[in-house]
């Protein structure tokens, strides 16, 4: 969605410098010519290969820069002004992702691509969260779910586990303290 592709790039441009942006945008050639409209999709390979060009001309991984975004992404997609209920913790939004705001998402965007979450809680501080998209942006998830922590001003211990290849399927165990 067009939206994820102007956020990220917001991102980028405050976290790495409008230069290096700009300069990675050269360097891709991208279909889009970097240049994204909110309500319009776009290919999610211009996202892997923006991506990797920013990796390349930084020196942060790929899996850095995402696990970063994701941080940032959460605070943008918690301040959207959809009706959700308040929540207290973390846990009871992961809870209520799938049922509450992507049901928003797709009712808003019903082209987007969204990945399925299932959480269970395995006791008041434990918890686990299966992430599955086939964009393979798992490591997207991390960065979510630490921004979810974050905002909740919790302290949680994330372990992952791959399910697939290619971060299409992943696990993470949640222990808050």
């Amino acid at each position: 969605q067009g939206f994820i592709f102007k956020d990220f790039l917001e991102f980028a441009n405050k976290r790495l410098g409008p230069a290096v942006v700009d300069q990675s945008l050269a360097q891709c050639q991208l279909e889009s010519r970097g240049v994204y409209s909110t309500r319009q999709q776009y290919s999610p390979q211009e996202l892997v290969t923006l991506l990797g060009e920013l990796s390349r001309q930084t020196g942060h991984s790929s899996t850095e820069l995402l696990q970063s975004y994701g941080q940032w992404l959460f605070k943008t997609l918690v301040n959207l002004p959809l009706p959700m209920r308040p929540f207290d913790d973390s846990f009871g939004f992961l809870e209520a992702v799938e049922d509450g705001f992507h049901k928003e998402i797709r009712e808003l965007f019903p082209q987007a691509n969204l990945p399925q979450l299932r959480c269970e809680r395995l006791g008041p501080h434990e918890m686990t969260v299966e992430y599955q998209s086939k964009l393979g942006l798992a490591d997207l998830a991390y960065g979510l779910l630490l921004g979810c922590c974050d905002h909740f001003q919790e302290v949680v211990e994330i372990r992952r586990g791959s399910l697939a290849a290619g971060g299409t399927h992943e696990r993470f165990h949640l222990l808050r303290s």
